[in-house]
């Protein structure tokens, strides 16, 4: 962590002569962490990155007279909010709402704003660190409304920022006024370094889901509960017509195999519909943002057997909560593997996160990936994960052998050799005809 009040530990060069800054204070104006300092030499006026989030690896220096950017790595995505921000400043008057828990004299700020949901929620997960290991200090949260019912218990403040998360690339210069205002009360103030990728041994996804709604009678008597985590703006297929094809398909398929299955679609967005032809359709898109909508999401993908997605921040709860995953990922984010995975806290063998998190990989539209290959996946993680889990760990401690299921019976006779499939698996000469119209269709479609 950073010290940055009432002096500032902190080391940056003139871009211009290299003579150490001095530092006239901190602006934290929306997302950015900036360090306010003048060159001795020049007298230049720089905006500094302060070695928090994504700074820590990709840190820039801004001149304040020039509006120059000196980004010695060529960051596009991380440049530009910092230039249009600093161009174009929100002089409206927006500040935190503040919700105090506790007094202190000595605080530590985690700020998790944003413009991407993903990367605001991997900051709050910075939070448990600090009241973990640095329980002396007060936690105090800067988040967007849309994540406050995910911060954990036990923090000192939480400053809610008022905007939705996709301004939070914005300056705000009320924003960065009331901080320094605020830092101001105390004997001394820290900076998280808010990690943009913290590890799951140093979080417990649980500590920051919570209170959620029971399901018990919804669930009752469904199984396996696939949940299928859906957008629009990065569909799977060419089209949104084309994801409705394949989505209809996936659905059928996996009914077919477990006609007590329970389908269930979270996410925003409602052009793609799911025709209910066999295992039941539970449909909770939504238009906009809701608290307990969002809750309610959780709840179900906190009992999901398998959380199917397209690459995304949309994937990272899924990951955290349901018991497998299967992420769909388009070429360009090759680079950006697991970013969206939250693995649970107690995972510790590295052969289970093989068997509980599958990754399949696509064309940049995904329109190359069928159905009836995700379907097959799903399939196996529910026919073979738990027992192929169970030996790995025999002779490391005592544990027995798991029952097997109804779900993991139908899953593994899929699998079977054609003619010993029971016939309830293939069922009458009429599905066995449509599955071969519905592997041909799709055929045709991804050319």
């Amino acid at each position: 962590m950073l010290k940055i009040y009432p002096n500032l530990e902190f080391k940056a060069s003139c871009p211009q002569d290299g003579v150490t800054l001095q530092w006239l204070g901190v602006a934290i104006p929306g997302m950015r962490c900036l360090a306010d300092g003048i060159c001795p030499t020049c007298n230049a006026r720089y905006y500094a990155d302060l070695p928090v989030s994504h700074a820590l690896e990709l840190p820039m220096i801004l001149n304040r007279e020039t509006g120059e950017i000196y980004d010695p790595k060529d960051v596009e995505w991380f440049r530009r909010p910092l230039k249009e921000g600093f161009r174009a400043p929100i002089e409206e008057e927006i500040v935190p709402q503040v919700h105090r828990f506790l007094e202190c004299d000595r605080i530590i700020i985690v700020n998790c704003l944003d413009y991407l949901y993903g990367h605001c929620l991997l900051k709050l997960l910075n939070v448990q660190r600090h009241l973990d290991e640095h329980p002396e200090l007060g936690c105090c949260v800067l988040v967007p409304s849309q994540l406050l019912h995910l911060v954990p218990d036990g923090v000192a403040e939480i400053w809610e920022f008022p905007r939705s998360i996709s301004e939070g690339g914005k300056w705000y210069s009320s924003l960065q006024r009331w901080i320094n205002e605020k830092i101001s009360n105390y004997q001394e103030c820290y900076l998280s370094p808010a990690y943009s990728h913290p590890s799951h041994r140093v979080y417990d996804l649980r500590r920051f889901v919570r209170n959620l709604p029971d399901l018990s009678d919804k669930i009752r008597d469904r199984a396996p509960i696939i949940l299928f985590s859906y957008r629009e703006d990065r569909p799977w297929g060419r089209t949104l017509q084309q994801q409705q094809q394949k989505l209809q398909n996936l659905y059928e398929r996996l009914s077919r195999i477990f006609p007590e299955m329970l389908f269930v679609l979270v996410g925003f967005g409602r052009e793609n519909r799911i025709q209910n032809t066999g295992a039941e359709v539970l449909d909770l898109r939504a238009e906009k943002f809701e608290v307990e909508r969002d809750r309610l999401w959780m709840a179900y993908m906190s009992v999901a057997d398998c959380a199917i997605g397209v690459h995304g921040s949309n994937m990272l709860l899924p990951s955290g909560l349901a018991k497998s995953t299967i992420t769909l990922v388009p070429r360009s984010r090759l680079g950006n593997i697991f970013q969206d995975t939250l693995f649970p806290h107690n995972l510790h063998d590295a052969r289970d996160i093989l068997l509980q998190y599958r990754s399949i990989y696509g064309s940049e539209d995904l329109s190359d990936l069928r159905s009836s290959t995700v379907a097959e996946i799903a399939i196996a993680l529910l026919a073979f994960q738990q027992q192929q889990s169970f030996w790995f760990k025999v002779g490391e401690e005592e544990i027995s052998s798991p029952e097997v299921s109804r779900v993991q019976q139908f899953a593994t006779q899929y699998f079977l050799p054609f003619p010993f499939r029971p016939l309830r698996i293939y069922g009458k000469l009429t599905l066995r005809v449509k599955n071969f119209l519905n592997d041909y269709l799709e055929r045709l479609d991804e050319r």
